[in-house]
């Protein structure tokens, strides 16, 4: 065989290999099942007193899947216990549950499992009817806005500390340890900042993150930031200094992170001594440490997070007016 051939053959074989791995994720990403759900209103949204429904489709490898039965239980908003239970039969790959109606502003909550080829699959639901008369449980503090004006204004007095890490710093960003106090008792929080390596004047992203007392794992997976252009300041809330081994972060959250003294819960019952405060106020500590750089371009402040990350990112967005775009994924807290 010349080498001619050699060559035609395996050009053959590797786009045969090319095709059938088109063919195996062609549809759909991630999942060999696909469930579609069409509301009888298109937005999801009903007024209270009125009825909903949801035609219910079920697809295996891109097909809809016949006489396939879906249970279903409904219920109010987190569903702790279901108000209505059923099953369908699905009937050319479609079928139609009663999800029923709202005296009240709410949402209405339908978990849905099918079980084909012997393999059970969920999904989730929800409509809501009249969510935009729904009302905050809470009023707002009569001194709300003077409260964290104070606390915001205390804490600017405290100094930080900025070291260089040469491990995570590249030939195109620059990375430095950051620690900022907050307070007088000396609490403080740690963080990575990346500055692009090359003169200019740039964005500032403040990243607090998701729940739980853990180190920043992997600093460089967001290297890019810095690399096309941004300043980014990623940081702990629980002043523990993220050069600490995973071994040592373990311990402690054992120690201070059970469902008996959760730092979520810790001083609840005050304002001023809840554990949270203070790590609003590290937010705000740390736009305040992102603006006094020299290389802010002095406009563009972005807090970005997910989970508690994100409602951080959100409560960070309302405190200080400095923040022009909030980038919050899932928030949760």
């Amino acid at each position: 065989m010349n080498n001619t051939m050699k060559r035609l053959l395996l050009s053959v074989w590797l786009l045969s290999l090319s095709l059938l791995s088109a063919v195996a994720e062609n549809y759909p990403y991630k999942s060999d099942v696909l469930w579609v759900t069409v509301p009888n209103h298109a937005d999801w949204l009903y007024k209270t007193g009125e009825k909903a429904t949801v035609e219910v489709q079920f697809y295996k490898y891109g097909i809809p899947r016949d006489n396939v039965t879906v249970t279903y239980e409904i219920g109010g908003d987190m569903m702790p216990v279901a108000d209505t239970k059923g099953s369908i039969t699905l009937k050319n790959g479609r079928g139609v549950i009663p999800v029923g109606t709202m005296k009240e502003p709410g949402f209405r909550d339908c978990r849905l499992k099918a079980t084909v080829d012997g393999k059970t699959y969920s999904h989730h639901i929800k409509v809501g009817f009249s969510p935009e008369k729904l009302r905050p449980y809470t009023t707002m503090p009569s001194d709300f806005k003077e409260f964290w004006e104070k606390a915001k204004a205390e804490q600017k007095e405290f100094p930080l500390t900025k070291e260089h890490v040469e491990k995570y710093s590249t030939d195109k960003i620059d990375c430095y340890l950051v620690k900022l106090q907050l307070n007088k008792r000396g609490q403080c929080v740690y963080g990575y900042l990346f500055y692009p390596k090359k003169e200019g004047k740039f964005p500032v992203v403040l990243c607090p993150p998701g729940a739980g007392i853990k180190t920043i794992k992997e600093p460089l997976r967001h290297k890019y930031y810095a690399e096309q252009g941004c300043i980014r300041f990623e940081f702990e809330i629980h002043g523990l200094n993220p050069e600490m081994t995973d071994e040592e972060f373990k311990e402690i959250s054992n120690a201070f992170n059970g469902r008996e003294n959760g730092y979520l819960t810790n001083g609840l019952d005050s304002r001023d001594n809840y554990y949270m405060k203070r790590v609003y106020l590290a937010c705000v500590r740390g736009i305040d440490f992102l603006t006094s750089l020299p290389e802010w371009d002095g406009k563009n402040v972005i807090a970005q997070g997910g989970s508690q990350g994100g409602a951080l990112a959100l409560i960070a967005a309302g405190l200080d007016e400095r923040v022009t775009v909030c980038v919050a994924n899932h928030p949760a807290l």
